[in-house]
């Protein structure tokens, strides 16, 4: 598998990854698909998770009726070898509870994915830093600009 391979199918991953979110997804095991069991870490400003279970406790402790907006930008993948990569960019979140804006921030994401052949990378650690709150702004929905870019990269991918 090429390179250029290898990075469309992490981006494809991480645009899954959001768009599962951002449907309001109830079924962790989507979600379970696209992490990689072995070392398995997610580090946050709200805590951090080290082990596959306990991200899934907390996915299952979301409100199913909150919506989530993620929008990230520039993507770079760094090919570390045959089966590891390491996926790094800033976004917006924006998370909306009710009517109320409950959180809009920039941040950025380090992650680290293994590759091993499947249907998409899975990651194995993800290092998420907020870089500021952003005070004010309309919430965006972007579950469709992900799903569509994950359908892409994928599609480019199998090329």
């Amino acid at each position: 598998m090429d390179n250029l391979i290898k990075e469309y199918r992490v981006k494809a991953m991480m645009h899954r990854f959001f768009s599962l979110y951002e449907s309001n997804n109830d079924d962790f095991n989507l979600v379970r698909e696209l992490l990689f069991e072995d070392g398995f870490v997610w580090n946050s400003p709200s805590g951090n998770l080290v082990s596959i279970e306990a991200f899934e406790q907390s996915f299952n402790e979301l409100d199913k009726q909150w919506r989530h907006s993620h929008d990230p930008g520039q993507m770079t993948v760094k090919i570390i070898d045959y089966k590891k990569s390491q996926l790094s960019f800033d976004y917006v979140y924006q998370n909306l509870q009710g009517e109320t804006m409950a959180l809009h921030a920039k941040g950025h994401y380090e992650i680290v994915c293994i590759d091993e052949g499947g249907e998409l990378p899975k990651i194995q650690k993800c290092d998420l830093t907020l870089i500021e709150i952003i005070k004010d702004g309309k919430f965006n929905d972007l579950y469709e600009k992900n799903h569509r870019a994950y359908l892409d990269y994928f599609e480019k991918s199998r090329t």
